[in-house]
């Protein structure tokens, strides 16, 4: 099995996923509601679309790829987790609904990162990609950063990797691989794979992911910044 989510085909959408653990009727309809909330806060306009369509093809639905994005796309899975997408061209963030629904609906969130190292590719086209491998956890309670329980990431940036390991260590965790002298090795795509699967993810199988989809589109006031397809996206990433 590849390590890489329908084997990047869809990248960069798939590098950022997130999960809450909730039945996908009950999710959908919290994220419904809490679109309504930011719509009244901030003046925008969210459509809600429901349709049928393995993962390969709901995807699609996140076209154009935007800064800041403008889209998000639910799924449900084959288990107690229902899956979070989002078109970010440049910075693809799930983030908010995996942090924040947990807490409405008394369950845990998981942002997970798998982005390959494009960052010595520097076109004048080129969409420049950090590599970064990230696990971050979240639950229904405060804890000392927000309600976030654990973050292990290994991250590429202009000032070179770095590791990081915070919150509390869960059970599953290979902690023995986070001494390694090379930083890259301290948390590989292979320990965040088996992390996802100690929760009943199977990150990387796209059996898991079921067909029951909903896609989100916000409408703003303020004019987006570049757009592409994913296949625009895709041509300037070099994968």
């Amino acid at each position: 099995m590849t390590h890489a989510i329908l084997d990047n085909a869809y990248a960069p959408v798939t590098f950022t996923c997130g999960f809450v653990e909730c039945p996908f009727a009950e999710f959908s309809r919290a994220f419904a509601g809490w679109q309504s909330e930011l719509d009244a806060k901030f003046g925008t306009q969210t459509e809600l679309c429901r349709f049928r369509a393995p993962l390969s093809e709901a995807l699609l639905r996140l076209e154009p790829l935007t800064t800041p994005l403008d889209r998000y796309l639910l799924t449900e899975t084959r288990s107690a987790w229902s899956a979070v997408f989002s078109n970010g061209l440049r910075a693809n963030d799930v983030f908010s609904p995996v942090s924040y629904l947990p807490t409405q609906l008394r369950c845990r969130g998981l942002e997970v990162v798998c982005s390959p190292d494009r960052s010595d590719r520097n076109a004048k086209d080129g969409l420049r990609v950090y590599g970064a491998v990230a696990f971050t956890l979240y639950g229904s309670e405060t804890t000392d950063w927000l309600n976030r329980i654990r973050h292990v990431a290994v991250t590429n940036d202009v000032g070179g990797w770095e590791f990081a390991a915070e919150g509390e260590v869960q059970p599953y965790e290979k902690t023995e691989g986070y001494r390694k002298r090379k930083v890259v090795d301290r948390f590989t795509v292979e320990m965040l794979e088996s992390y996802c699967r100690a929760l009943s993810i199977e990150l990387f199988d796209a059996n898991f992911y079921g067909e029951q989809c909903l896609v989100s589109h916000t409408k703003r006031a303020t004019p987006l910044g570049p757009t592409m397809s994913i296949l625009e996206a895709r041509s300037h990433l070099y994968l």
